[in-house]
């Protein structure tokens, strides 16, 4: 017998689809490509996205295909076969990164890989680029959301700066979680995505790029089609056309969660967040478990990774989670598979009903499988933060 009705969806992403965002994703279709009804809604996301990244003087294209196609984008139209690319390398989607250098002929150097649980080191970032002071690029993931690190990308942004080298930054996981300043902090590149913290479907990038940065992109001469930086620039900017059609029910979704957004407010959001991450941290300190992160500080305000205590399979725990109590939690990837688990506080989710929930499955999952926890004082913990 099943013992509840709702699903809770509590994974770091894809996440839970609010019922405005699912609305919006009902409204009539046309032509995407002919309608100029549906461009003028695209502007409109694009000025948004401008205004949440604090990116004005970028351009900015929302693509259609899920966030690793603009990090696959970022490296096809700004990578020669040859260079050299400093990898900040301390996560699973941070190495991720060294592997898309090496599919498009780059030497990627590694940069802090050898402690996961900490974010990346500053003096040891600047000792690197001293050292490989011919880098064509740097690249950064924002939040690792399969450690749950959060890196410094204000400081990371200013280290590399001052060597005048470009840097290419994964924000999915973070961005309309954590204030990201584009512009101010001197960023050349940006990845976004739309199944992350904006709550809406998977299927769209973000990125945003410096527009001093096309002189790179003429250099480098990328030839492919799909990721091609210049058709959008060329066809969308330069005539008002998309280089191909484009998924109008998505920008629709992407539209109305980034509306939730700008009616709460980003300084709301921001604290909400950061609230979030307090109350998931004092919450797993009330269970007895162990967070991931060394600390609150290296631990991204939109998801929370936790140790698996030992003798608990974590895939068994989460499975029974799902399907006893319908409550979705995410396990991990790479060298942390099997090792660690993942609570999703994004978007809507960052909230004390939802971490509530996630926590109280959690409790009586691990009650389930024998493992002794007190469920009344994490549901304290979570409270008193939120009070």
């Amino acid at each position: 017998m099943r013992f509840y009705t709702d699903r809770f969806i509590l994974s770091p992403g894809p996440t839970g689809i609010p019922h405005r965002v699912r609305l919006a994703m009902a409204r009539e279709t046309t032509n995407p490509d002919l309608d100029p009804g549906f461009l003028r809604v695209y502007e409109g996301v694009r000025g948004k996205l401008r205004e949440l990244l604090k990116a004005g003087r970028s351009d900015l294209y929302v693509m259609a295909g899920e966030a690793v196609l603009g990090l696959e984008a970022a490296i096809a139209n700004l990578l020669r076969p040859g260079d050299r690319v400093v990898v900040v390398a301390n996560g699973v989607f941070g190495e991720g990164f060294a592997d898309i250098v090496r599919m498009y002929g780059g030497e990627p150097i590694l940069v802090a890989s050898e402690n996961w649980r900490r974010g990346v080191s500053l003096e040891g970032l600047d000792r690197a680029l001293e050292r490989f002071r011919d880098a064509s690029l740097v690249t950064l993931v924002h939040c690792d959301t399969p450690s749950a690190i959060l890196n410094d990308f204000e400081g990371v942004a200013r280290t590399v700066r001052s060597y005048g080298i470009p840097l290419v930054v994964d924000a999915v996981s973070s961005i309309g979680g954590v204030p990201v300043d584009f512009d101010g902090w001197g960023v050349d590149f940006i990845i976004g995505g739309s199944q992350k913290v904006l709550n809406a479907p998977t299927g769209l990038t973000i990125v945003a790029l410096r527009r001093d940065l096309w002189d790179r992109v003429e250099k480098v001469g990328y030839k492919g089609l799909y990721l091609n930086l210049k058709l959008w620039r060329d066809m969308l900017d330069g005539r008002g056309v998309f280089p191909y059609t484009m998924a109008d029910t998505l920008v629709y979704a992407l539209d109305e969660a980034l509306n939730m957004i700008f009616e709460e407010g980003l300084e709301n959001v921001y604290r909400r967040h950061g609230l979030a991450r307090e109350a998931s941290w004092r919450a797993l300190e009330a269970l007895g478990l162990e967070s991931y992160p060394e600390s609150i500080e290296y631990s991204s305000p939109t998801v929370t990774a936790i140790v698996a205590p030992r003798g608990v399979d974590e895939g068994r725990l989460r499975e029974h989670l799902w399907l006893k109590y319908g409550v979705m939690l995410a396990g991990s990837w790479g060298k942390l598979e099997g090792k660690v688990f993942r609570v999703g506080h994004m978007g809507v989710q960052a909230s004390r009903t939802h971490l509530i929930i996630a926590y109280t499955a959690l409790a009586r999952g691990l009650k389930d499988l024998g493992y002794e926890v007190n469920e009344s004082k994490a549901v304290e913990a979570i409270e008193e933060t939120f009070r």
